[in-house]
This record gives C-alpha cells, structure tokens and sequence, in this order.
C-alpha cells in the first residue's frame, strides 16, 4: 500500500469509527502519518475548500480520499501534479471511493487555489484555523477572543519535540529535535541517553512535585514515564518512585523506558486503576512524600501536538473527566502522603482550578501554588482569574497545582 493510500484508509476508518487515524499507519510511514496529521489539523478549511465542488456530502471513502488531496494541493510542500494524480491512484487502488469524482472535485480545488485561499483568510475563527466551534467559544468565554485566536492559531502549526539529555543521573537542558526526526534513529536513544518530553510536562515534575534525594514518590497515571523518570532521577539511589497505571499496554511502554534509561531497579510499577478502592488497599500501610497525579483530561492543551483530540472534545466529555479527576483526588488523599501535585494536559479551568478548589474544600487540604501554560511560544497563565500573561517559549498547554494538608 503506498502511503497515500495508506493515509486515505486511516481517515476513511477514523471518518467511520472515530478510532485513533494515526494508530492506523505503520512506522515506516511517515508521509502517511504527514498527510493524515495535516488533515486532522486542517479539517474544517478543508471541507470548507472541498463544499461548493459537492452536491451533497461525500461517502466517508470518497471524502477520506478529497481530505487528503486537498490537504497536499492547499497546504502541502508537494508537487501539485503529484498530489492530484498519485491520490486519486491510491483511492482507485482501494477501491473505496469513485476515482472520477475524487479527481473532478480536486481538480476544481488546484484550478482555484487562490481563491479559495483567499476565502479561507476571511472565513471566522472555527473554519479558517479548523477547531470546533463550540471549543472556540468555550477558550472565548475563559480568555478572551484575542487569547482565544492565538490558541487556535497555535494549534494549527507542528509543534517542536524537545528532549532532555541524562548526564551523570542528572536531566539536563533540552534540545529541540529537528523537524521530521525519528527520535528512536537519534545516536544514544537506544542506550538512554535521553527523554523526549514537553517543557510544559518537565516543569510540573520540577516547579511543582519538586523531588529531593531520598524521597518516596508516588507516581499515580505514569504511563509513558517522562515525568516517572525525571523524578527517579532526581530522589536518586537512596530514594523510591511507585509508578502506576491502569492499562497493561500503557505499563509496558513505562516499563520499556525505564529499561532504556537503566531506571528499572529504582521504580517499582505495578497495574492499578487509581480511581478504584484497590489503590488503598494496595499501598496501606506505606508512606510517600509526595504524589503525582496526571490525571487523564481533554488534552485541549496538546491539540497541536494530538490534533485529533479537538474532534473528541465536548464540554459535557469535560465535565466527565472532572469527575474522574476528582475520584482520584479523593482517593489518593486518603493515602499517608505529604503533598500532591495535581496535573492535566488541559487549559479548561473546569478540569484544572476549579478540580484543585474543589477538593481542597472538601478533603482538608490547601493550594500552594498552581498555574496553567497555554499552548504555543505566546503565554504564561498564572493560578487564578487575575492571573497575568508572560511571555515564554514553546511548550503545551498544562496545568499543574502543589496541594499541602491544611492541617
């Protein structure tokens, strides 16, 4: 299968099932995973391209097959001959969608290019940067329509990937992998010389958990282990990191990391839902210093990065999360523990400060300190609604708060 066609197959599943598109694509494909990444992050100017060259909404073959030639004739760096015949070979090849009608409306979107470029620079906000527009308003209604548009414009770009190399046991500074680098082919990957995470994701283990040597950490959603591996490092051979997670899949990719960093011996991993009574009965008895749990949420300060979870979210999922997020708050407190650090990949203050205020109410404890980064090289948000706006290089959205008992 060449990789157009393998890309058009992933979308036609994820136009079908809403599953995962780029868990569809094999590694060896990166110009699928291109094609299918830049039509998840411009899926809404690309319908809006595609509309007036359609009488009515195409099968989802047919529209999987249109998505991504008109992603390559619009947005990408290709050859538009190439973009235009090689697709609509692969949608022939697949036999999944009518190659005349695919070549007709693609050949209707490379003869007007630019005007439907032009359309698309005075189409609102939702269209023009390919979010949904209930998310839209949802980031207007919490930051203001200026902060709003630089959100969207920040997650339609490709986001940099920053890794931290491991010098003596010690996380170092971090360097930007160049662009369209396979991290796995970097010369010391194999051998752990060092982690692929976010600064936003680095930050919450080092501003906020802030693990001395020693230490026994408690390390509740792990999984993949950027942060479980910081923090091993950091409490260092005299101390201990208890790292769960409830996906068995999610622990093997834990586990697979902490052997490539040669931490094996210093984490102790086991299968737990953290939301279940089975994390008390499973660690009553023992003590930690502190918590850290990155709770599972929206992901709406990684869209640029997961561009598929901006066609997922909804305010109702959010709520549900928080719910989620509060269950295990709730759970975790009634560990012997010295502090939690509460975290999320999110920018909604619905699973971030109004989650930390709540359980601080109810549970007996206290907010320390806490703040959420917006995604993009634009701004800091400080904890709280006078918070202010810094300036600050590219990270993801996150959100992070230390929480002490308050008595």
């Amino acid at each position: 299968m060449t990789p157009r066609a393998a890309a058009i197959h992933a979308l036609d599943r994820w136009l079908r099932t809403g599953a995962f598109p780029s868990r569809a694509l094999a590694p060896s494909s990166p110009f699928a995973l291109e094609i299918v990444q830049g039509v998840l992050r411009n899926k809404s100017a690309l319908e809006f391209a595609i509309a007036p060259f359609c009488r009515k909404s195409p099968p989802h073959a047919a529209m999987a097959a249109l998505l991504a030639g008109a992603w390559q004739l619009l947005f990408g760096d290709i050859p538009a001959y190439a973009a235009l015949n090689e697709t609509v070979s692969a949608a022939r090849s697949l036999r999944i969608a009518t190659p005349g009608f695919v070549n007709a409306v693609l050949r209707n979107v490379l003869n007007g290019k630019d005007a439907i470029l032009a359309k698309l620079d005075a189409a609102p906000l939702h269209i023009r940067t390919s979010f949904p527009q209930p998310l839209v308003e949802r980031w207007t209604e919490l930051y203001g329509a200026d902060v709003a548009e630089d959100l969207c414009e920040a997650g339609r770009g490709i986001p940099p990937v920053t890794a931290y190399p491991i010098e003596n046991g010690v996380v170092g500074q971090p360097f930007t992998v160049p662009h369209g680098t396979a991290v796995q082919a970097l010369p010391g990957f194999a051998d752990g010389a060092f982690i692929v995470q976010d600064a936003a994701a680095a930050a919450t283990v080092s501003d906020f958990l802030a693990p001395r040597p020693g230490e026994t950490i408690l390390d509740c959603c792990a999984a993949p282990g950027g942060k479980t591996i910081q923090a091993a490092l950091a409490v260092g051979p005299a101390g201990h990191v208890v790292a769960l997670d409830n996906s068995e899949a999610r622990l093997a990719r834990l586990r697979d990391n902490l052997s490539r960093v040669h931490l094996s011996g210093r984490v102790e991993t086991a299968l737990c839902d953290a939301t279940s009574p089975e994390l008390a009965a499973m660690l009553h008895g023992r003590r930690f210093d502190a918590a850290l749990i990155d709770a599972p949420c929206s992901n709406s300060g990684v869209m640029a990065r997961k561009p598929d979870a901006r066609w997922r979210w909804s305010m109702d999922e959010t709520r549900r999360v928080a719910q989620v997020q509060r269950g295990i708050l709730r759970n975790v407190a009634t560990l012997d523990v010295g502090r939690i650090v509460y975290s999320t990949c999110s920018i909604d203050r619905a699973e971030n400060e109004d989650v930390a205020i709540a359980f601080a109410c109810e549970c007996g404890w206290k907010i320390s300190s806490g703040r959420t980064l917006l995604p993009g090289g634009g701004a800091r948000y400080r904890f709280g609604r006078d918070g202010k706006f810094l300036p600050s290089a590219w990270h993801d959205g996150a959100f992070a708060a230390l929480l002490v008992r308050a008595i």
